[in-house]
């Protein structure tokens, strides 16, 4: 399936849900040596015993002849995060975030407590989000406008994800996006993955779009 097709294949499934193809194990990898997981890797689709991980994310993609992307590096048009892991496989939360869990240990809150630029608006960033795990392969999310079904295939990819607006006042666009991963480490965890977009707003017709992640994982 060529990605101008899976492009046009999610557009007709923008109010359904996601699906995906198979993913392929390394039956070598599986074999030799099982890998570390933990609920917070998981979440991150991560395995092994990651220390950290930079991802960035390429905002400025165009679909070339049905199958060649053109990727813009400029920095105006990609954002760099990076997320670290103790030996256990916990995510280490930045100074200023704030973290719940469940009796399993599963993240069920997450919170930005940054300060706000003074001169613009007292106190604190309240930027939340609030996750219901409802199975291993499905994932609820919702917090800042927006709620999120997340669906992960059994070796922790995000096969694909459909967004809604909480409520009408939002006036937020309905989305869903589709992952095709590029490449992979000797851990089996992914290091480029093409994501297709579709939105579409009120009395709109769908738009297509395309963000290129990359990853560099240091581990233990």
């Amino acid at each position: 399936m060529t990605i101008k097709t899976l492009a046009s294949f999610a557009a007709l499934l923008l109010t359904a849900s996601c699906s995906s193809p198979d993913h392929a194990a390394n039956e070598n990898e599986e074999t030799a040596s099982p890998e570390f997981h933990t609920g917070d890797l998981a979440i991150f689709e991560l395995c092994g015993r990651v220390r950290n991980v930079t991802k960035t994310t390429y905002h400025k993609v165009t679909l070339i002849d049905g199958d060649s992307l053109s990727i813009d590096t400029n920095a105006v048009n990609r954002v760099e995060t990076k997320i670290y892991f103790d030996s256990l496989g916990h995510y280490v939360k930045r100074r200023n975030e704030r973290i719940e869990r469940d009796s399993e240990g599963r993240i069920i809150k997450w919170s930005d407590g940054r300060p706000n630029i003074k001169g613009l608006h007292g106190g604190f960033l309240r930027d939340t989000l609030r996750y219901n795990h409802v199975s291993e392969n499905l994932v609820e999310s919702s917090g800042m406008g927006q709620f999120a079904t997340t669906i992960y295939d059994d070796n922790h990819r995000i096969i694909g994800q459909y967004t809604n607006p909480l409520s009408n006042q939002n006036r937020g666009d309905i989305g869903s996006c589709f992952n095709i991963y590029r490449a992979e480490d000797n851990h089996g965890n992914w290091t480029e993955r093409l994501t297709v977009w579709v939105t579409q707003g009120e009395s709109e017709i769908p738009h297509v779009s395309y963000t290129v992640d990359t990853r560099e994982i240091i581990y233990y």
